[in-house]
């Protein structure tokens, strides 16, 4: 939480370098806080007509906009490269690039930008194995949860799925989605923990294959996972 306030503090700081920690620590962060100013809006039935954005998803967006544009281009002087990389974004394909130079290590010495940021390996982070075990358990539960959260969503708007575009990349998104939990599963070190999630993300991909073959066997067009 801490990396997302750090972040939202130096909304103006297009200078200097950001670490692996501080840029997808801000990403986490903020697309949760996005997510709930979504569930707002939709709860409260005050979203756009005609849409399922409202008031405050978009106020939010507003918000957090310069200060996740200035994160970005931190991270790319982190790895040596200008802010102008991110314009490579606009290009089909080529954008998944940028998000490779979001993942890669800093460079270890001084460069144009500044000097090496704290914290700039996440990857020394979660080795210790407790520590490792906590960040994959809490994804799990999120995973979970996103299962109630979605439904909600899903429920509270008659509008969701008038889109076809909406239906067809929810089916293909949580076919593949209702799989990650026992991948998660089967890194957790902490055999009682490991053992317990298995049995719950087994479940989880069971009735996730439920309602997938449910959806085509009686042509919903309210198919929700």
């Amino acid at each position: 939480m801490k990396w997302y306030f750090h972040a939202i503090r130096n909304y103006a700081n297009f200078d200097d370098r950001a670490s692996r920690t501080e840029y997808w620590m801000f990403g986490l962060f903020n697309l949760t806080f996005a997510i709930f100013f979504f569930c707002i809006d939709l709860s409260f039935k005050i979203n756009f007509d005609g849409h399922l954005i409202g008031p405050f998803y978009i106020l939010y967006l507003l918000f957090s906009f310069i200060p996740g544009l200035a994160v970005a281009v931190r991270r790319l002087h982190d790895v040596g490269k200008s802010g102008s990389y991110l314009f490579l974004a606009l290009i089909p394909l080529v954008g998944l690039y940028i998000i490779a130079l979001y993942c890669t290590k800093s460079e270890d010495e001084e460069n144009l930008y500044g000097e090496k940021p704290v914290n700039s390996d996440i990857a020394e982070f979660i080795l210790d194995s407790k520590t490792s075990s906590t960040i994959l358990i809490s994804f799990l539960v999120w995973i979970f949860s996103s299962k109630i959260i979605w439904t909600f969503i899903v429920s509270s708007s008659e509008r969701f799925y008038e889109n076809p575009i909406y239906k067809y990349f929810n089916v293909f998104s949580n076919f593949i989605w209702m799989f990650i939990p026992i991948i998660l599963s089967l890194s957790v070190r902490n055999y009682k923990w490991k053992i317990i999630l298995l049995i719950c993300s087994v479940g989880y991909m069971l009735y996730g294959f439920y309602e997938f073959v449910k959806s085509f066997m009686l042509s919903s067009n309210n198919f929700q996972f």
